[in-house]
């Protein structure tokens, strides 16, 4: 009976995880000693509920998380963001100049055609893995 209660749930969160899509991840090269570096990725969610981005990892960097420019009296600041909402059956896009994954203390330089593995943590969806791979234009 506790076999089958698994197997249900780990069905569920396969079928969770199918409900988000991500296009095209991408990362910015880095300069050689810089210390941080930037990722973008567009999250479709095709459930029917809202789902929320709760969390970012990466094998890049010490530290991952979400920010996102913020303007204060004309001025933009960086923020951290804690989570981000995305829509039922809409999507969301982080994207230069905007909201964006950032990566603090570089294991090493992003290199143009390099590939950073991690996962995008969601509310309901769980863990869902991701390949950002470095470009110097994105497509």
């Amino acid at each position: 009976m506790r076999a089958l209660a698994v197997a249900a749930l780990l069905l569920f969160a396969g079928a969770a995880r199918a409900e988000i899509l991500l296009e095209h991840p991408w990362a910015q090269p880095t300069p050689p000693k810089a210390v941080v570096g930037r990722a973008y990725v567009k999250i479709f969610n095709h459930s029917a509920e809202m789902d929320h981005l709760v969390g970012v990892k990466t094998d890049a960097a010490l530290s991952t998380e979400i920010a996102g420019i913020r303007i204060l009296q004309d001025v933009p600041n960086l923020r951290r963001l804690y989570n981000i909402d995305i829509p039922a059956e809409r999507s969301f896009s982080f994207a230069p100049g905007g909201y964006h994954i950032l990566m603090r203390n570089l294991k090493k330089p992003l290199v143009a055609g390099d590939k950073i593995t991690g996962e995008l943590i969601f509310e309901n969806a769980g863990s869902v893995p991701v390949v950002f791979t470095v470009e110097a234009e994105p497509h």
